[in-house]
């Protein structure tokens, strides 16, 4: 079975469409054999109450990079030439040293492991002189011509250096052959994959993705959903992370949003001197500013069937990626919220006990309306 499995990944490696299309459909093949397999087993019920869980300590999470990349299956995504391989660089480096990421967030030290299945030793050599030359032997990096296979191969690596704490993969097509379908199962499963390879061993995995062609960062509500292929890529994810940039600008936005993480939108720049990504701030954030967040909800106000993201933006002229920022506070403080159409509307009720008060004397206004109307029908009777 193994000798056989490694056959399969070196053809899922191979240029030639026949041999990928073989290797993917024997890795689903071997899926659905393993489910009808897990399926006929006897089932042993392991039950857990509510008070149980309470009770437990869980361990922290642990973060490759705090407040963007926590443990779990990560993505990024980025339409092509918007440098994101050099954002992989520059986080491998940093991981492996415990420096500084995208000039301002201190990380701590891990093994890290970087596929970079898009380049050579050669290149590699001149962008890592270009980012300043850090070498050690904590960062272990594999190109085409060195690492072959997927994700069988990767769990084989993890069991033999489990000390490993990161995994960069760039770029998720190079390293598995997805079919391109836009059958959310097809995609999904192999990606799940490796999201539960990131639970069994505990360390963050992060994938580089492309967006879709003609695609130049969605600042919409959709713009989770930019990657290339079937929702079910994004779908088995745990963080998404989005670099949306202009053609010829150095400015550009990074949108996190996930599981353990807090949405946010920052603002970026590329540093063509040393090939970097660094973070500028949270544009014109907001969060905090009464006057912004006083025109948000103004707006709200006069528009009670609602306006997405995009429309604030535009009638304010602000960014979307600050307006983003105001609506996601304001959501905190329960002064804005999205209604079944995806848009956001103006909340009249700011706490809970506000809405709780209500709720009581709506409820003391509907006793008093029903016993006005039995008093009236008695009075009828007469």
């Amino acid at each position: 079975m193994a000798d056989i499995e490694y056959e399969m990944e070196l053809l899922a490696a191979s240029s030639d469409p026949a041999d990928r299309d073989k290797a993917l459909t024997y890795f689903q093949n071997r899926l659905i054999k393993q489910e009808k397999k897990d399926g006929n087993k006897a089932v042993s019920w392991q039950r857990k109450t509510a008070a149980e869980i309470m009770a437990t300590d869980y361990p922290d999470i642990q973060w490759a990079v705090e407040g963007i990349i926590p443990e779990g299956l990560s993505i990024i995504t980025a339409p092509p030439k918007a440098c994101k391989s050099w954002l992989a660089l520059s986080l491998s480096t940093a991981v492996s040293h415990g420096g500084c990421f995208m000039g301002s967030i201190q990380v701590s030290q891990k093994t890290v492991l970087y596929l970079a299945l898009e380049d050579n030793e050669r290149r590699i050599k001149d962008h890592l002189l270009i980012q300043g030359g850090l070498a050690n032997d904590r960062l272990f990096i594999e190109t085409p011509h060195s690492w072959k296979g997927g994700i069988g191969a990767l769990r084989s690596y993890l069991e033999e250096f489990p000390e490993t704490g990161l995994v960069i993969i760039d770029t998720l097509f190079k390293f598995q052959p997805l079919e391109d379908s836009n059958e959310y199962s097809k995609t999904y499963k192999p990606i799940a994959l490796l999201q539960e390879l990131a639970s069994k061993y505990n360390l963050a995995i992060v994938l580089v993705h492309h967006t879709r062609k003609g695609s130049h960062g969605n600042t919409g509500e959709g713009w989770a959903d930019e990657g290339l292929g079937s929702t079910g890529i994004i779908g088995a994810v745990d963080t998404i992370i989005s670099i949306q940039k202009k053609d010829g600008k150095p400015e550009g936005t990074m949108r996190i949003k996930g599981r353990d993480v807090e949405e946010k939108c920052l603002d970026i720049i590329f540093d063509k001197d040393i090939c970097t990504w660094r973070i500028i701030g949270e544009s014109e954030i907001v969060k905090g500013d009464p006057k912004a967040q006083a025109e948000v909800l103004s707006l709200l106000e006069k528009n009670p069937e609602g306006l997405r993201t995009g429309d604030i933006a535009s009638m304010l002229g602000k960014k979307d990626n600050a307006v983003c920022n105001i609506l996601n506070a304001l959501n905190k403080k329960g002064k804005a919220l999205k209604n079944d159409n995806n848009k956001w509307v103006f909340t009249h009720f700011h706490n809970t006990s506000q809405m709780k008060e209500s709720e009581n004397v709506n409820s003391q206004i509907h006793f008093s309306l029903e016993k006005s109307e039995n008093v009236n029908s008695e009075l009828e009777l007469y």
